[in-house]
C-alpha cells in the first residue's frame, strides 16, 4: 500500500518539534511566504496558524536576531541546501526565545525545488544555562563584576581599539579604604555586603561600553573609553554619590562605613597593557595620599 500524504500530515501535526513550510521565493523582502505551520510551531511562537500563514518568517525576528545567522539562512535558501542555525526569535508577546532551526529543501515529483521546511526546537533553557555558566566563569562571585582575568582580557581589547582610533581612554584604580578593619570589627558578612554595595554603585554609574572589574579583595579597576580626565572625575563623583546612598539604604552599623580612594590616568601609547595603565593610576593614587599627608 503506498504511503499517503495525509498520513504524513498527521505525523507532522502531532510532532513535538515545531515545523514551518515556506515557498521558495521571494528571497528579498518581504521574503518567502509561510504555507504551513504545525501546532508545535504555534505553541513555540505564540501565534495562531491563521496569523502566520501568508506571512514571512521575518515576523518572528526582532532587534537582537543575529544578522550573521540570517545571512547563513539566506545563503542556504539561495543555494537550495540544508543548514542548521541557532536563531533568536520573538514570541508573539515580544519575549525573545532561542530556536535551533534545521532548514530542509523540499522537491516535487519532477525533482524541482518547491518549498523549504524549517524544523525547530526551543533551546532557550540551554542558552540560559550557558549564560549562567559564563557569568560564573568571568565574574567575581562577591561583586558580580568581571573577575581579574576577564577584566584584563576585555580591557586589552578595549585599549587596543582606543589607541588604534586615537581616542582617549581613562584608567581608574579604586581602593576601598579600611576593609581589613571592617572585616575584623563587624565580620566578613558585613565586609562582603560592603563590597557588593561598592560593585553595585560602580555598575550603576558607568556605561555599557565601560569595563569594570574586581582586581583584589579591596581594589576595583575601570577602563572608560572615549573619556577624558574631567569626564572621568564626573564618573567618580557619580560612583561616590551612589555609594553613599547605598550605604544609608543598607542600614549598616554607624562604624561600618568606607570610602573609595581613586587613582586616575589617561592611557597612552606607552601603555601596552591595561596593567601598565592601572599601575600609573595606582601611582597617582599614592601621590594623592602623600600630598594629603603633607597638607595635613
Amino acid at each position: 500500500m503506498p504511503f499517503q500524504l495525509n498520513l504524513f500530515r498527521q505525523i507532522v501535526d502531532h510532532a513535538h518539534d515545531a515545523v514551518m513550510v515556506t515557498e521558495v521565493a521571494p528571497l528579498q523582502p518581504p521574503g518567502p511566504i509561510i504555507v504551513y505551520v504545525n501546532p508545535a510551531m504555534c505553541r513555540m511562537s505564540g501565534y495562531d496558524a491563521s496569523e502566520l500563514l501568508g506571512r514571512s518568517p521575518r515576523v518572528l525576528q526582532g532587534p537582537l536576531t543575529d544578522p550573521a545567522a540570517l545571512l547563513q539562512l539566506s545563503a542556504a535558501l539561495r543555494d537550495g541546501r540544508q543548514t542548521t542555525v541557532e536563531l533568536l526569535n520573538y514570541h508573539r508577546s515580544g519575549t525573545p526565545y532561542w530556536a535551533r532551526l534545521h532548514l530542509l529543501p523540499l522537491f516535487d515529483e519532477s525533482g524541482e525545488l518547491s518549498h523549504f521546511a524549517a524544523l525547530q526546537q526551543d533551546t532557550t533553557a540551554r542558552h540560559i544555562r550557558s549564560e549562567a555558566l559564563y557569568r560564573i566563569v568571568v565574574s567575581d562571585e562577591a561583586s558580580s563584576l568581571f573577575n581579574r582575568q576577564m577584566f584584563f582580557d576585555v580591557g586589552a581589547k578595549c585599549m587596543r581599539l582606543a589607541l588604534r582610533q586615537g581616542k582617549p581612554l581613562a584608567a581608574v584604580l579604586l581602593e576601598a579604604d579600611d576593609l581589613c578593619r571592617l572585616n575584623k570589627s563587624y565580620g566578613q558578612l558585613v565586609g562582603q555586603m560592603l563590597m557588593r554595595i561598592v560593585a553595585q554603585s560602580i555598575a550603576a554609574a558607568i556605561r555599557e561600553s565601560d569595563v569594570a572589574g574586581r582586581l583584589s579583595p579591596q581594589e576595583f579597576g575601570l577602563l572608560l573609553p572615549e573619556t577624558g580626565e574631567a569626564e572621568a572625575q564626573v564618573v567618580l563623583a557619580r560612583i561616590r554619590e551612589r555609594l553613599s546612598a547605598g550605604l544609608i539604604e543598607a542600614g549598616l552599623p554607624d562604624g561600618a562605613y568606607l570610602e573609595l580612594r581613586a587613582g586616575l590616568c589617561l592611557a597612552g601609547a606607552g601603555d601596552r597593557t591595561p596593567e601598565q595603565a592601572l599601575e600609573r593610576a595606582r601611582g597617582n593614587l599614592r601621590g594623592e595620599d602623600q600630598r594629603s599627608d603633607a597638607g595635613g
